[in-house]
C-alpha cells in the first residue's frame, strides 16, 4: 500500500474557499463516485476536503 506524503493538488486552495464551498465539492465528489467515477484523484480530493472540514469544526 502507497500512502501520500503531500495533499491533493485541490488542498492547495482550501484556505481561500468557505466551508460551503467545500462541501458543495465534497457533494459533488460523492454523486461522482456513486456514478461510478473512483478516480484516485477524486478520492484523494474528497479526503483532504474531509480533513479541512474536521480542521475548522475544532
Amino acid at each position: 500500500m502507497r500512502f501520500r506524503t503531500s495533499p491533493s493538488p485541490a488542498a492547495s486552495d482550501m484556505k481561500n474557499r468557505s466551508s460551503d464551498d467545500l462541501r458543495r465539492e465534497y457533494d459533488l465528489i460523492t454523486r461522482e463516485r456513486g456514478g461510478g467515477h473512483n478516480s484516485l484523484s477524486g478520492i484523494n480530493a474528497q479526503n483532504d476536503i474531509a480533513r479541512e472540514l474536521e480542521r475548522r469544526d475544532r
